[in-house]
């Protein structure tokens, strides 16, 4: 995206939904303060994928807003639109995906509007992954590790391990030039795995739960919730809680969310990365 500056550094911008389908699905607003020219293209810091609206703050809404925090430019792209849910509709969840973003203050926010329920790993969606990557030149991918209890969900796992790889090659088929991911992050979901490390997001939680609970068709937000599904009852919710809180105390914190990348990570100073 080409962005260009016609208000005060400190004026919201919206971004316009979804660019690459002709409904526009949502927006979000990043507040730009440009240290490069108006004419330069965004870059994202860090993109997450996500199966549907809701998952990318259930499982890592806390570290999008600390990196944001820090100064990152973050963005998720959600695949579809959540449209097979049982509970709420598709205007519903659009709705709650903006007072989500709201919470979050993503630079960056689009759905590919790809089928809920029925979300593969195909050449077409690798393909509409591939132009956002290169097209914000992604430093770093984040996704679910497979497989998940949502089959949509290890579907998400299975283009991502596909996406990292074919948006460096040269002649897959794309609009813009070849760019690889630096680093592929896979975050937990309910299987139990020994994380590569995890994020302290104690000062994030709060905001965390707040973007939850923007959902509040699909999960429980207080007494008046309809507990017609699994994640939208109390015990889910306790559950989830915990298990941020069991993470956390991994690493010597109140809440954390896990992640595991496949490679070794490098440390050049482990006594100034302990410290840190």
């Amino acid at each position: 995206m080409w962005v260009k500056k016609e208000t005060h550094w400190w004026a919201p911008l919206k971004l316009g939904g979804n660019l690459r389908h002709s409904e526009p699905v949502s927006y979000c607003k990043m507040w730009v303060k440009k240290k490069t020219p108006w004419w330069a293209p965004m870059k994202l810091d860090y993109l997450l994928l996500a199966a549907h609206p809701d998952d990318a703050e259930l499982y890592c809404g806390g570290t999008l807003i600390k990196m944001r925090e820090k100064g990152y430019n973050v963005g998720v792209l959600d695949l579809t639109r959540g449209e097979a849910a049982t509970s709420g509709s598709v205007q519903d969840r659009d709705r709650e995906t903006q007072a989500a973003n709201e919470v979050l203050q993503l630079a960056f926010r689009e759905n590919l509007g790809l089928p809920d329920s029925g979300l593969e790993d195909t050449h077409d969606a690798r393909k509409l992954i591939v132009d956002v990557i290169r097209e914000y030149r992604v430093k770093i991918l984040i996704a679910p590790l497979g497989p998940c209890r949502h089959p949509d969900h290890t579907a998400v796992y299975q283009l991502a391990r596909a996406v990292s790889f074919f948006s460096g090659a040269g002649n897959f088929p794309s609009d813009h030039s070849p760019w690889r991911p630096l680093r592929t992050l896979f975050h937990l979901e309910f299987r139990d795995h020994t994380p590569s490390f995890v994020t302290d997001i104690t000062k994030q939680f709060d905001q965390k739960l707040e973007a939850i609970e923007a959902y509040s068709t699909q999960f429980y937000v207080g007494e008046e919730s309809e507990e017609r599904t699994v994640i939208g009852s109390k015990r889910f919710r306790d559950m989830m809680i915990n298990r941020f809180k069991y993470y956390g105390n991994l690493i010597g914190c109140d809440y954390g969310e896990p992640f595991i990348v496949d490679e070794i990570l490098g440390i050049d100073d482990p006594l100034q990365n302990l410290i840190e």
